[in-house]
This record gives C-alpha cells, structure tokens and sequence, in this order.
C-alpha cells in the first residue's frame, strides 16, 4: 500500500505516525514545499520575541523520518490532484502514484489588496522564513504598524514590543481578539497590552501603506501613521489552491466526513484546510488549531491504513499569552448567538467567563487565570447540565476542599 501525504505540518507527520502504528511495511511518502524540516507553529511568537532560538523550533531529530521509513521530500510542491488516476502532480511535471492520498497542506495567510501591500516592509507571520525575514528587517525600524487585533495580530505585537519596538495595532472592529474574546473581556487584555506601551487604533482600517520602495506610514481613514514596518495579522485561509479541477467537495475548506474522506475515493483531508462538525455550533466549522490538526491526523492516518476511526468534532480553543498574563477561550462568544446567557467573576488580577445556554455551557473566555479550565472543557464536551453549581463554578476554589460560599457576582 502506497500512501502519499501533501504537506508536513501537525496533521501530515500525525498522519504518518499512525500509519507506520498500524502497518510496518506500508509506503508512506510525505511531500512538503517547506525547505525546513517539520517545525512547531506554535514556537513563531517566541522566535520572534527573542525568547528561543529557530533550531528550538523542530520537532524531530534528523534522523526521525528515516528511523520511522517515511520519505519525506522537502521543497517539492504538488501542483495538482488527479483522483480518476490516483496520481499527483508535482511542480517538475512529474506524476506521483498512491493508494491514498491524504491532503493536509495547512493554511495561507490573508493578504487584503490594500495599496502599497507591496512595498518592501510588509511582512506575514505565519512561517519560520516570515520570522527570519522580519528580525533581518526589523534592525532598521523603529515602529511597526500590526494590521489586525485577531490571534496573529496580537501575538506579533506581543512579540515586537518585547524587542523593544513601539507598535500600534489597527483593527477594523471595536474590540482585540474579537473571534476569540467578547468585548468586555477583550478589553481586559487591551488594558494589560496597553500597559506595557502597545497602542490601539479600533474600528478603522487601513487604507493605504505609505512609501516609496520601502514602508514609511500607513493611512489610517484621513490620518497617517508613521512606521517602517506593517506585519498582517488578519488571519488565514486554507491553502487548497492547486484541488482546482480534482472533483474534491469544497466550500470554505476541504468537506470530510466523519472518517476525514473527502468526496473522493481513497482521498483524505486533516488539518486547518478542513470543515468538520462542530458539536457546540451545530454545524461544518475550520478550527484552525494544532491540537485539533494532530487528532485529525491520527484519524486519518488510521483510516488509511485500514483501521475504521471516526472523528467525533472538535470545538474551539484558544489560548494565548500575553506579557506572561494568559487569554483562554474555549467554544463560542457572544456575537454569534444573542439568545446566550453569561455568567462572570471578576477579581482584581483576573476575569472569567462563561456562555451558557439551556444550562450547558456553550462558551468560556479566561484573562490572568486558568484555573478550573480543564475541568469546565470537559462538562462542555459532555454537555452536562450545569444548572445546581453554575453560580460557584467560575470561582478558582470550587474544586478545593476549602470552598466555602458564592462567589464575587458582577
């Protein structure tokens, strides 16, 4: 059995991992366009904020591939899927044969079509060669402009400021974090991001970036922001460019069913590129996650390799650090369902909340605590009714044998 998987990441090696679990003698081919050996994602904020070395980044020994007779082929883009000839095509013209073929290419960042996006200083964050690109530049600027308060655009801003550059941050909505975190919660971290000289620009866009060859400002509406370097931050969309014409059901993502096949035979999909259900929402959702990513792989791969698994969904789940204070969220948020009740317990070093609808919890967001998180993830999985202890359980004691009395209300 020939099995060939197209991309590297999370999803790529889980998938090949599981494979080689179930069958010994199977190939397994893994094509990646990376020049990089497969590295943590995760690592991107950290490598840039100076705080770990790129080589801190792989995953895997050298070694690791061969040890697990895996042909991994670096560097080399598969150009186009041809499922009635169980082949794929790679960028030299040549024709790869397979058994299965798992796609599992990740995601590209969004690049809106603003004027000057060209301009030498611009960068994306969302690969190791993006973080080498941007400390090479940033030793000749002072202040960056980050496009975007999303995950991407808060980490990088992050990062920026604790090498020491002033950075402002626009956002076309009225909060940070706005998919991740309600406004009043997001506030929350605002504040924290505020205190350590990271300013805000919310509910405006940017029009234009400023400059000759080289960034020199960005117009925001009629104002102009004087910066030498913009990094975007809006977010990702899924690289399933080159599925054009192979047949594969898409419609925001890859569609899978509950064993990642995709539409077509003996073809599957794992990772960010995917639209799988979403217990908590009801419906086909992206959950462009690492965690989700690795558990999709490992379906998928055993799928493959002839061992029938299914993936049950996966809900959301975000956390992020800021200048050591931790952001969570798990789930949904308000604006996508007003008929949501909340629940919130404040104190002066942390706020917490959750969404509950018909006494199950629909959505939890955390700032400077994670207390008690895990064990409210596992009442959301389970969509127990929390009704007789929603009031104490947002506090940080309820699990501790010296709980004794409600919480602080808000």
């Amino acid at each position: 059995m020939r099995h060939v998987i197209v991309g590297c990441g999370a999803a790529g090696v889980s998938a090949a991992q599981a494979i080689r679990r179930i069958d010994p003698k199977a190939q397994i081919l893994i094509i990646a366009k990376q020049k990089q050996r497969p590295y943590s994602l995760c690592s991107l904020p950290a490598v840039l904020a100076g705080e770990i070395e790129p080589s801190k980044t792989v995953r895997f020994p050298r070694n690791y591939f061969d040890e697990l007779d895996v042909d991994l082929r670096l560097e080399t883009e598969v150009t186009k899927v041809l499922p009635n000839e169980r082949r794929v095509l790679v960028g030299s013209g040549r024709k790869l044969k397979y058994d299965k073929l798992l796609i599992s290419t990740g995601s590209l960042p969004l690049v809106p079509p603003i004027d000057g996006i060209d301009r030498r200083g611009v960068f994306t964050l969302t690969s190791l060669e993006d973080v080498r690109k941007i400390l090479r530049y940033m030793k000749k600027a002072k202040h960056t402009v980050v496009i975007g308060a999303g995950f991407i655009g808060i980490e990088a801003a992050t990062a920026l400021a604790k090498r020491g550059m002033a950075v402002t941050v626009v956002e076309m909505l009225d909060s940070v974090l706005p998919r991740m975190l309600d406004p009043d919660i997001g506030r929350r971290l605002q504040g924290i991001m505020e205190g350590e000289g990271i300013r805000f620009r919310l509910g405006c866009q940017v029009t234009r970036i400023l400059g000759g060859k080289k960034v020199e400002g960005v117009e925001v509406g009629k104002k102009r922001l004087p910066c030498e370097m913009v990094v975007m931050g809006i977010g990702v969309r899924p690289n399933i460019g080159f599925l054009a014409g192979s047949g594969i059901r898409k419609n925001m993502g890859i569609l899978v069913n509950e064993h990642l096949r995709t539409s077509r035979r003996d073809v599957y999909a794992a990772g960010d590129l995917t639209e799988s259900f979403d217990p908590l929402r009801g419906k086909r959702m992206m959950n462009a996650i690492w965690p989700n990513a690795v558990l999709q792989g490992r379906v998928a791969g055993e799928n493959m390799a002839g061992v029938e698994t299914t993936f049950s969904g996966s809900f959301t789940v975000n956390i992020i650090d800021v200048f050591g204070v931790s952001a969570l969220s798990i789930g949904m948020v308000s604006f996508e369902d007003k008929s949501l009740s909340e629940e919130k317990f404040v104190t002066n070093r942390a706020v917490k909340k959750m969404l509950l609808r018909g006494g199950k919890l629909a959505g939890m967001q955390f700032v400077g605590t994670l207390r008690n998180s895990g064990y409210m993830m596992s009442l959301m999985r389970k969509g127990e009714d929390i009704s007789e202890f929603q009031d104490e359980l947002l506090d940080d004691r309820f699990l501790s044998p010296v709980f004794a009395g409600p919480r602080v209300r808000e």
